[in-house]
């Protein structure tokens, strides 16, 4: 699984390379919305990131605090960690083998090009995950956690109707 931080710069990276500006609603929801392609052709997630549900829709935590300073404003800089030999921050990166890698970039492109708007409403779609979780789907949800079952489910079953 990858850093969700690591995935973020992948999509910025990729926005750069074609000129188009992403701000931190479209990157959180351009991460969750590869997240769930992948998890649903792959049964397996592809990050290691609690989502939780927000006003805006699907958010990571990690995400959401690395990009805030720069508001509703496009993203110019890439997210950090911690380095754990030397304590140092350094930009988040993910290693992917060639195939890999084509891969995920072409999970991107099929979101890249959407505005944060249209994302934030593909996200809000009534019975889908965010729907849930904001609604609590008549359950207490402590964090407003966005589980893997609960989006593979929905999207497993959406792919086949």
């Amino acid at each position: 699984m990858l850093d969700v931080r690591a995935l973020a710069n992948e999509i910025l990276d990729e926005a750069d390379s074609q000129g188009i500006s992403v701000t931190n609603m479209a990157v959180n929801k351009i991460v969750y919305f590869v997240h769930c392609d992948y998890l649903v052709e792959n049964k397996q997630p592809l990050v290691r990131a609690k989502i939780e549900a927000w006003q805006h829709g699907p958010v990571f935590r990690e995400v959401y605090h690395e990009f805030k300073k720069w508001g509703d404003a496009p993203i110019l800089s890439r997210a950090v960690k911690v380095d754990p030999d030397t304590g140092e921050a350094i930009v988040a990166k993910a290693t992917f083998g060639h195939n890999e890698r084509a891969y995920i970039k072409d999970l991107i492109n099929r979101y890249i090009g959407f505005s944060a708007a249209h994302l934030r409403a593909i996200s809000h779609v009534e019975g889908g995950p965010w729907h849930k979780v904001w609604g609590h789907d008549g359950k207490t949800n402590p964090g407003m956690k966005i589980t893997d079952d609960l989006i593979f489910r929905h999207y497993s079953t959406e792919a086949r109707q």
